[in-house]
């Protein structure tokens, strides 16, 4: 009996994006979940699965929303990992990158109030390491939703925008993004931008805003190649389940809660602001405690109550801000939190910076190390690719009076160090000019929002306090949002918000952070609880965002204006020569015997070398440096005509001296080259080891040196 081949009910579509191949097919592989895209960008290949849980908690309060990016490092040819595992593991720091961009540009368009688990993995199949993954993975995941038959109001599009010899480029080549003056990745809707993620060499105002509305269109086209597909793909429509207070439950809450009561939350900090808010939530719990009881009344829950209740607070702080410009802690929407600033903070560390705005405290050190003491980073994209500037961010439990312990190292710390890596690693010295690897650490010791933006700020603290001659200071800001909105969701009245604070994150509608020199842009980051914010938003906010956060520069500059002059106490010196890269095996030799040599008389020297001859000496002591530094050209300088040297006679023949020369050569002078007539036997005139000063005459084809005495 044969075996009847399997037929599948293929869908595919394939579209020319700006000269890149982009293709969506359905229908053929893991057909058990609700949806699974094989999406195809160039030559990069991922399966984006879609399932939603049917039924899911009725006590939760969010969307359960999990984005996981799986890293294959087969789909790029490549084994991985430790040679005793060649497995994946955990996945790197830019797997957890993608699944962030991914998670913000898609949560704001799920209902409001539904609580069904989504997991949306992907798979990469094939990757050609040419084209970045962010932008498929946006769109990818847009399209696997939508698919799946989710309620959700997309498509969302994605693009990135790179800008070369004066022209934009849409979805640049990774050569292509080294050249570039910005990488600006963008995602929203037709019409709508609600998710960026920036970095750049100093991008000037209007350039940036013109980058976006390139990035608008680019969306628009991504979005527009979705609705094509979905026009001839056959969809069933899910049910899902929603946790909403009822009309009548607001109506009870908001009579408890009135405007007269919630007047007390103005005028405060996160921390007062935070324990009265827990206070009335505990008041109107106490009140609603036998409706809760009561089993027949299915909508009075703790979970309901407690919603409603952060519903009224912030529905009363959002308007007293939209209709009276006055803020929670009744600043006015330009006005920046008290700011204090310390360098020098820690003894023996390298350099260290404290940043504090208000409830915020970064306390940021770094670290000067030796040049090939990098952080290597090899995952599916990365082959040994060495990062010489790294910064790590940590936000301890505490720094929000959590009574927990750490746990390793969460998405976010991961994101919003990268962050603030991109925000500085533009401004710093060449390997040249600074031979040092340089990692920063930022310790969030206190939260009022916004330790991305403080670790920015601490960091260039830190680094000025190290001695890295950084081109210019860095100094960042996040900048909020609140809106009213018509029947149809469109926004009609705005107020955008200098410096943001945490309560005005949660009442707010979005986190926009924007850090730069004193000139121009360096990186931008977006994230918004609404569906897109319009292009006169936008502008409106990097324009303000220029501004604040050159007034938080000025304070830093009262602090320390400049690097410092000179290296720490306690952290190496490294001088960097260069030599013919003939003579580096002169100065290694065989079995490591010259160098170890060199090593062993100069203890706790480091010394390096690069393919070219550049070689770098490290030290805590300088004079050591020196030594090292003479020896090794002397072992590595070819003899050469003129040259003079103190040598010390070591043969005297009749026809003239034999002499010691540099690089364990001999030299002959002459007997008419002593500069006066001497009779023979010349041992009546030298002794052996009696030093003669000499200058190289000639040196013939077999490499015999004449020296004339001088």
């Amino acid at each position: 009996m044969s075996i009847k081949k399997k037929e599948f009910e293929l869908h595919t579509q394939s579209f020319d994006w700006e000269g890149k191949h982009l293709s969506f097919e359905t229908g053929k592989l893991a057909v058990q979940a609700d949806c699974s895209l094989k999406l195809q960008f160039a030559d990069n290949v991922l399966l984006c699965s879609t399932v939603m849980e049917k039924n899911p908690r009725s006590d939760s309060d969010f969307l359960p929303l999990m984005i996981d990016f799986r890293e294959s490092f087969s789909a790029a040819g490549r084994l991985g990992w430790a040679a005793y595992r060649r497995r994946e593991g955990r996945p790197s720091d830019q797997s957890v990158l993608y699944c962030r961009l991914t998670d913000r540009a898609l949560r704001p368009m799920f209902p409001k109030g539904m609580i069904n688990d989504v997991v949306i993995t992907i798979t990469p199949l094939a990757l050609d390491q040419e084209v970045d993954l962010g932008v498929a993975t946006i769109i990818g995941s847009s399209l696997s939703i939508m698919t799946a038959g989710i309620p959700f109001d997309g498509p969302v599009g994605a693009a990135q925008i790179g800008y070369i010899d004066g022209k934009f480029i849409i979805n640049p080549t990774r050569a292509e993004s080294e050249k570039s003056l910005f990488l600006l990745l963008v995602a929203g809707k037709k019409w709508s931008i609600n998710m960026i993620e920036a970095e750049g060499n100093e991008v000037e105002k209007e350039l940036l805003k013109e980058a976006f509305v390139v990035g608008q269109k680019a969306i628009d086209a991504s979005c527009d190649f979705q609705t094509e597909f979905l026009k001839k793909t056959t969809i069933k429509n899910q049910e899902i389940v929603y946790n909403k207070p009822s009309e009548a439950l607001i109506a009870y809450i908001s009579n408890i809660l009135t405007k007269d009561k919630l007047a007390a939350l103005t005028g405060n900090s996160k921390v007062p602001f935070n324990e009265l808010s827990s206070l009335y939530e505990k008041e109107v719990l106490a009140i609603c405690k036998e409706n809760i009881a009561d089993n027949e009344q299915a909508d009075f829950t703790e979970t309901k109550v407690k919603m409603w209740v952060f519903t009224v607070i912030k529905y009363f702080l959002r308007h007293r801000t939209i209709d009276t410009g006055k803020r929670i802690d009744d600043r006015d929407q330009k006005e920046i939190r008290p700011i204090y600033c310390e360098v020098a903070t820690l003894p023996r560390v390298h350099g260290s910076g404290l940043f504090r705005r208000w409830d915020t405290q970064v306390l940021t050190t770094v670290t000067l190390w030796w040049p090939k003491e990098y952080l290597i980073l090899d995952d599916m994209e990365n082959n040994n690719v060495h990062q010489r500037y790294f910064h790590h961010y940590n936000f301890p439990p505490f720094s929000v009076g959590e009574a927990k312990g750490t746990r390793g190292t969460g998405r976010r710390e991961i994101g919003h160090g990268r962050l603030a890596e991109k925000a500085l690693e533009r401004m710093l010295p060449s390997m040249d000019e600074f031979p040092y690897t340089i990692r920063a650490v930022s310790e969030c010791l206190g939260s009022g929002w916004s330790t991305s933006m403080g670790s920015v700020c601490g960091s260039t603290l830190a680094l000025m306090d190290a001695w890295v001659p950084i081109k210019k200071p860095v100094a960042g800001i996040a900048m909020g949002l609140m809106t009213d909105h018509d029947d149809n969701d469109n926004i009609t009245k705005h107020i955008v918000l200098n410096d943001l604070m945490a309560t005005e994150d949660f009442t707010g509608d979005m986190d926009f952070k924007v850090a730069g020199t004193k000139d121009w842009m360096t990186a931008i980051q977006l994230d918004t609880k609404l569906k897109g914010l319009t292009m006169d938003i936008i502008h409106e906010t990097i324009d303000r965002a220029f501004d604040g956060y050159k007034e938080i520069m000025e304070v830093m500059l009262q602090t320390i204006a400049e690097p410092k002059s000179t290296v720490g106490q306690y952290a190496p010196k490294i001088r960097i020569i260069h030599i013919k890269p003939e003579k580096v095996r002169e100065v290694i030799w065989k079995g490591g015997d010259v160098i170890n040599g060199i090593i062993e008389k100069n203890p706790g020297v480091k010394i390096d070398f690069e393919d070219d001859g550049t070689c770098y000496i490290g030290h805590r002591d300088q004079a050591v440096i020196d030594t090292v530094e003479a020896i090794i050209l002397e072992i590595a300088s070819d003899l050469e005509v003129g040259q003079e040297f103190d040598a010390k006679v070591k043969r005297i023949e009749d026809y003239g001296l034999f002499v010691e020369l540099p690089k364990k050569k001999m030299g002959l002078c002459h007997i008419s080259n002593l500069g006066q007539r001497y009779d023979i036997p010349l041992t009546n005139h030298f002794k052996l080891g009696q030093v003669i000063r000499v200058k190289i005459k000639g040196i013939d084809p077999d490499g015999k040196v004449a020296v004339v005495k001088i």
